[in-house]
């Protein structure tokens, strides 16, 4: 018996949100270092088709949910590559839309399964920071949007090596996935400044979300892992 234990663990040696999460790292880390070239936009469509595929893996464990996921991932990958070569206003308009929608799919279902969890796990953690990482890409691709209707929705305060103002543009992820987090963790840097109505509404969202969810959902495992640790203590005072 003990034989077959080690060996399930051998054989599942990490949990359902360790590989959705190195995606998404390697996703945030590569980004830093991608420029606008074809190339660039190629590259960080591989590593985002790898997020989502990974997503879909992750919390997609029945046949009804996983064929959703599936769906959803291939219109992506489709409208993704229609609009990177048609230049389409409205295919990158969709295409952004259904990104914004597979990752509140993603993001309810990995909820689900962190609020089900009756202990903290190496599993939970993961699931957890994962959630939050998600939750930076979705307002990423929000503010992308946002700029796609309305160009000028963001002030960009930065100037390049020829003392020339940069223009903040929709396909630009990079700004914009630090913009999404800087606000969602309230630092303000001030280096990007919302300036429409819907752009300064969707970053006081974000910010307002960034706090509720250390306050909820962190302080949740917390209270968790302390009743747990109180409960085996309470088990290990009565045997002894």
């Amino acid at each position: 018996m003990q034989n077959q234990e080690s060996e399930q663990v051998v054989r599942h040696p990490f949990g359902k949100f360790t590989y959705l999460l190195c995606s998404i790292l390697t996703l945030l880390v590569g980004t830093a270092f991608m420029g606008s070239s074809r190339v660039s936009v190629m590259l960080f469509c591989l590593l985002f088709s790898t997020v989502l595929l990974t997503a879909v893996v992750s919390v997609c464990h029945r046949h009804k949910t996983l064929g959703i996921g599936l769906t959803l991932v291939v219109l992506m990958l489709i409208l993704n590559v229609s609009s990177f070569l048609t230049r389409s206003y409205s295919l990158t308009v969709l295409h952004n839309s259904l990104v914004i929608i597979f990752l509140a799919f993603v993001f309810y279902h990995i909820l689900s399964a962190v609020f089900h969890d009756d202990r903290v796990t190496l599993d939970t953690i993961i699931g957890t920071v994962s959630l939050y990482l998600l939750a930076g890409l979705l307002w990423s691709y929000l503010y992308s949007t946002i700029l796609l209707v309305d160009p000028a929705a963001f002030r960009y305060d930065l100037v390049n090596a020829a003392s020339e103002a940069v223009t903040l543009r929709n396909s630009d992820l990079q700004p914009l996935i630090y913009l999404s987090f800087v606000t969602m963790a309230t630092l303000g840097y001030g280096d990007i400044v919302p300036v429409s109505g819907p752009a300064q509404t969707a970053c006081y969202l974000q910010a307002v979300f960034g706090q509720f969810y250390f306050a909820i959902l962190v302080s949740r495992l917390v209270a968790m892992y302390i009743s747990a640790a109180t409960h085996k203590n309470q088990q290990h005072a009565q045997g002894s």
